[in-house]
């Protein structure tokens, strides 16, 4: 990489895949404008009565026009963490659906969550680039030989955003691109994450977060989540060839999306609360610094031998309620 000027990173390539929020081709060229070279595409679901995605239906009065006259190609997410019915059935219409796209719009590529699936669109499209979803929760090296050489890209599943050693061995050992989402909050390994990417995707009513729970119990666990800040992207360097903004739900707002994107593609400090992460994140204005985030990429989530997120949280909470109250911390 290179730098522009004193605020941005400038990429040989395009690296961001960003999220399509339901805003005029105008806002779209604005980012153009505003971050030129940085986009390399938007990703948008199809409806949930072809095969829909693993997120709550969004409006789409724009959609048709951002695809036509926008200024970044586009993908499409093909991939609900569960298929509601057998995969043969569901292929004929999807494959339809994609070939309608490709010939009304072009189309970037495809991001799938079921194998087989992506091996028939891999037949019908032998060109479309296809990428595996997180949803796949691919994490080791031994699911990525069980791909079969069918994708493109990989995203790898959000358990090992924060364990560097696993990333870089599932990254050697994929041939394609690796492709990173850098604002996802869920925790590592949720045991409650497929039901709720399940619920998502159906679009049925649903708690905030199946986590909430959890994380009234233990907030600390807040702080293992599966983001990067983007002050911290550049421990990364070199474990990924793409990066991916999530916030279809979370930045649906223009101002924070634009807020949101600008501070991780040009590297400028954002808070945790501030990125758009989800109900899983963390919610409190805690300073995450770099030797904290940099031991959590090494520890390879021990959490019942170690205390030191949740020693971290304590003295982070403490200090803010001293700040709040004007009163000086025993810290």
């Amino acid at each position: 990489m290179t730098r522009g000027n004193s605020d941005c990173i400038i990429s040989p390539m395009p690296q961001w895949i960003i999220p399509y929020i339901d805003q005029p081709v105008e806002f779209w060229q604005s980012i153009a404008e505003r971050l030129p070279g940085h986009i390399r595409e938007i990703y948008f679901p199809l409806p949930a009565d072809v095969i829909g995605s693993g997120e709550p239906t969004q409006p789409s009065e724009h959609r048709d026009d951002v695809l036509r006259n926008g200024p970044f190609p586009c993908s499409v997410l093909l991939n609900p963490i569960t298929l509601a019915r057998p995969v043969e059935e569901i292929t004929p219409g999807v494959i339809e659906a994609v070939r309608r796209l490709i010939g009304e719009y072009g189309l970037a590529g495809a991001t799938v969550a079921n194998l087989t699936l992506a091996m028939r669109l891999r037949e019908a499209f032998p060109d479309l680039p296809l990428t595996a979803s997180c949803l796949m929760l691919i994490s080791q090296p031994n699911q990525v030989a069980m791909l079969d050489g069918v994708f493109d890209n990989l995203v790898p599943a959000n358990r090992i955003v924060r364990d560097l050693p696993a990333l870089r061995a599932v990254k050697e050992a994929f041939p394609g691109k690796l492709r990173l989402i850098v604002n996802e909050a869920c925790l590592p390994g949720c045991p409650l994450r497929v039901q709720h990417f399940n619920e998502m995707g159906r679009d049925l009513p649903h708690p905030l977060s199946l986590c909430a729970e959890l994380l009234d119990k233990h907030p600390w666990l807040r702080l293992t989540g599966g983001w990067v800040l983007p002050q911290h992207l550049h421990l990364y360097d070199g474990t990924y060839d793409d990066l991916k903004l999530a916030g279809r739900v979370t930045l649906r707002f223009p101002e924070k999306y634009i807020r949101v994107l600008d501070a991780y593609v040009k590297r400028k400090p954002l808070a945790a609360n501030d990125i758009g992460g989800g109900p899983a994140s963390v919610q409190d204005s805690i300073e995450v610094t770099e030797d904290f985030f940099q031991r959590t990429l090494v520890c390879r989530h021990n959490c019942e031998q170690c205390t030191f997120c949740r020693d971290y949280y304590a003295a982070a909470s403490l200090l803010r309620e001293s700040t709040n109250r004007g009163q000086p911390s025993n810290m």
